[in-house]
Formats: structure tokens, sequence, C-alpha cells
């Protein structure tokens, strides 16, 4: 029975218990003995004690022993003989009232409690759920659950919550099950159905108090709804997912485009180099019959103006000194032409090799120039190939002219060495280096020599300083005897067909 709320209510009913009670007990018939009014004061005692609160079953066993006094002890005389058996009977009936009260209090406290926990659980928006853990049945479902499952507590109390929610975890529910058992506490995210059977996704979180003694095992579980969260982290997965497809897609066709446009540069390059080489070679070709038809033809022709003045210096001994300057001015011009033939082309490359084209080149120079040129190589130079020879010789024709043009320096140093995978050439001076603004500006003899290098699979460094300029080229020697030897081979059969 639900207590009052009102004060004077708790009250009255005490009251009207109590005197129901002495009615009772007084209409009983006396062949009862004198302790008939007993058992009913007793009831209502524990009435009031239980369902009205702690001053009401005081008022009410107070007021009971007042009527017992008066009715049953000395009726009808206030003053009367008291019976000492009926009066210690009235005091333990006071003694036990009070017991009963207290007990009574503790009792309507206890299950107020309970109601009122029960109370707080049912206003939680969560699903709390009590279980058995010896076999998973519910004990315990609050209105949070009702709510979120659509199943009553009088139906889901009883049942297995994995049958009747038909759970479904990451984990597997054993292992789940151990867990808690283990650490006592177990987090993680479930699917349940509903009801109506749509899926909810829920953050759970078990807690487990084992058996002791005297107080079974109690094992909580609070799930909250999060549907919403999952499938918003869902739909930006996807989004993602398709943001990454659609980037890798970008990706993949800009490395397509990046990769066409660096074949096409490639194969841009590799023709601009192809036809390079090609010019280069066709010089070599052109300066090669040029000094071919320079000596072959006007050297000839010098020649024969050479002897033909001296056989009319001897014929004519009037003319001799006109004729002494003609044949000097002669001899002058066929040396002349000479000389540019070899420079053009020297016979002693293709003949006698680097070694000796070099030494005459060098000499010839410091004889022009006036610049002490100081050369180093092997005393025995093997032959290098034609076509890393040509390179080399072109290499130190552009090289020792612009030491005269540009270093203002009075020596230089030519070395050139091998070893048996490539061979190097270096020319250094000792002048004032790169221009007043420190910046290397290549000009068509630098780039003609990057070209003639690259063409060979070689490379040349340039470092210039205000203490002078170092070329150093360095060919392999198996890409130049295998990869350009027959081209110049070629070249030299069509000047020699020219």
């Amino acid at each position: 029975m639900e207590m009052p709320r009102s004060g004077v209510g708790r009250y009255l009913m005490a009251l009207l218990a109590t005197a129901a009670a002495l009615v009772v007990g007084y209409l009983l018939p006396p062949v009862l003995g004198p302790g008939r009014w007993s058992p009913a004061l007793w009831a209502a005692v524990v009435f009031s004690a239980s369902c009205c609160g702690l001053a009401p079953s005081i008022v009410a066993a107070l007021s009971g022993a007042a009527g017992v006094w008066y009715l049953f002890l000395t009726p009808h005389q206030l003053f009367g003989t008291l019976n000492g058996t009926e009066l210690f009977r009235l005091a333990g009936f006071l003694l036990a009232s009070a017991l009963i009260a207290a007990l009574g209090e503790a009792n309507r406290r206890a299950q107020f409690a309970l109601v009122h926990r029960a109370h707080v659980l049912d206003a939680a928006n969560d699903a709390i759920i009590e279980l058995n853990p010896a076999d998973d049945t519910i004990r315990y479902w609050n209105r949070g659950a009702e709510k979120l499952y659509g199943w009553t507590s009088s139906e889901a109390i009883g049942r297995n919550i994995d049958a009747l929610l038909k759970t479904r975890s990451p984990q597997s529910l054993g292992e789940s099950k151990t867990e808690l058992m283990k650490y006592g506490n177990w987090e993680g995210e479930l699917i349940h159905v509903r009801r109506n059977g749509t899926e909810v996704y829920v953050a759970s979180r078990s807690t487990l108090e084992q058996e002791t003694e005297g107080k079974p095992a109690i094992w909580l579980e609070i799930n909250r709804d999060i549907t919403e969260r999952k499938k918003a982290e869902q739909e930006l997965q996807k989004a993602e997912e398709a943001r990454r497809a659609a980037q890798e897609l970008a990706y993949k066709e800009l490395e397509q485009q990046v990769k066409e446009r660096t074949a096409e540069l490639e194969q841009s390059n590799q023709q601009l180099r192809q036809l390079s080489a090609s010019l280069i070679r066709t010089q070599d070709d052109e300066r090669r019959r040029i000094a071919r038809e320079l000596h072959d033809s006007a050297g000839q022709y010098l020649g024969g103006v050479s002897i033909a003045l001296e056989v009319a210096k001897r014929e004519q001994e009037s003319a001799n000194l006109k004729l002494q300057e003609a044949t000097e001015l002669a001899k002058g011009c066929a040396a002349e032409i000479r000389t540019i033939s070899h420079l053009l082309h020297p016979p002693l490359l293709e003949e006698l090799g680097l070694s000796s084209a070099a030494q005459w080149y060098v000499e010839g120079f410091a004889l022009r120039s006036g610049i002490r040129v100081e050369l180093q190589m092997p005393d025995r130079l093997d032959r290098l190939g034609n076509g890393v020879e040509l390179v080399l010789f072109r290499i130190l024709q552009e090289s020792l002219p612009n030491i005269h043009r540009h270093s203002g320096s009075k020596t230089a140093a030519v070395r050139i060495g091998t070893d048996p995978q490539q061979a190097w050439l270096e020319v250094q001076d000792y002048g004032k280096g790169v221009g007043p603004d420190g910046v290397l500006r290549p000009g068509m003899g630098i780039t003609g020599m990057r070209e003639r290098v690259k063409d060979l699979a070689g490379s040349l460094q340039i470092d210039s300083d205000g203490n002078g300029t170092l070329v150093r080229a360095v060919l392999p020697l198996s890409g130049g005897r295998s990869g350009n030897e027959g081209d110049v081979q070629a070249s030299s059969a069509t000047g020699a067909a020219d």
C-alpha cells in the first residue's frame, strides 16, 4: 500500500487503524482471556509502521496503549486496582511496538529508495539493463530500453538478451563475456535489432560485480544509441573514399599526361641531340673536305706557281727581285693554306693518333699566340678510337684559343691521360677566370663541346674562378671505339669521294 503524501492523512490513518483494532479487541469474547486485545493492536502498529511512517506508528502504539489502559486494564475506573501481569503485558507491547516502528521505518525507507532508484534509472535516456551472469537473461529493463528497442519491461524480463535483440559484434560474444568475467568491465560497439526489425548501433558498456558471500552477482549493461553517428561516419567514409578515388584518378591522369609530355620532350631532346651530333659530324666532314681541297687544288696550284716562278727567275735575270718576292709570297701562301688545312682537319690525327696531333697543335698554338703551354701525356699513348680522339682534339682546339682571347694568361697546361675504361683531357689556364659578375656564360664553342661529349656518353666539367679556368673532358673508351669510329671512317670516305 502506498503511503499517503499528506502528514495529517498519515496520522489519521494510523489513529483509525488503532481505533479499529481496539474495537475488534473489545468485541472479542471475554473467554479469550485478558490479552484478547493484543493481536488486533499488533496488526495496527505493523500497518502504521509500514504504510504511515515512524511518527504515526509511534502515535498508533501510544494511543493503543491508552485505549488498552482505559478499556481493558481499568474499565470505567480511573484509579482502580492494577493487575501486574497486564501492566507487564502492556509494557511489552510498547517495547515491541517501538521495535516494529523502527523496523517498519527502515523497510519503508528501503522500499522508497528502491522505488526512487527505479524512477531515476527510468528517467535515463540510455538503455539500462540488468542481466543474469549465469544465462544472460534479463532481470531489469528500464524505460530507456523500452524506448530504444520497443520491447516493454514485462516482455523483456526473463528472456535471453542476445536472442531477443539478435546481438552482433565485431568481437565474438563469447570473447566479450570472457573479458567481462576476467576484468569486471567491457566496452565496445554492438548491433541490435529493434522490435520493428530495424537495426540500431549502440555503444555498450558492461560492469560486473562478482558474487560474494550473501550477495549475488550483478551484471549491469548500459547501451547508448549511436546509429546517427555511425551513419554519419559511414557517409563521411564513403565521401572520403570517393574523394580519394577521384584524387587517385586525377593523379593518374596527371601522371599519364606528365609521362606523355616527358616522353614527347625526351623524344624532342633525342632528336635535337641527334641533329646536333649530325651537325657536328657534318661540320667535321666539311672541314675535312675543305682541308683536302685546299691541299689538293689550291696548294698544288700555288706549288705550280712557285715552280714557274723559279723557272722564270732563272730565265730572266733582270726581273730577279720581283720574281724572288713573288716566290716568297707563293711559298707563304702555300704554308698558310697548309696550316689552315691542318687546323681544319689535321692529317696527323687519323694517321698517327691524338698524341702526335695534340703535340703538333700545342706547338703551333704556342708559336702563334706567344702563350707558353705545358703538355703532359704518357710517353706512349695508344690509339683511343677515331671518335674519342676527334672529340678530345676538337675540345683542345676550342679551349686553347679561348685562353688566348679571354683569360689573359701567359701560361697554360694541357694534360691527357687514360685508363682501361676512359680517357680524359684537361686544359687549364691561370688567367682572370669568369667575367666580373662571376657568371660563366657558355657560347657556341662551349655548347659545341658539351654536345660532342654528350654524344659519346662522356662528361664535361668547366671550373672557373679568379685564379683561372679548368676544362676537363672525360670519355668512355668502349663507347668511343664502338659508337663513333665507324661514323668518322664513313665521313672520311665521304670527304675523299667529294
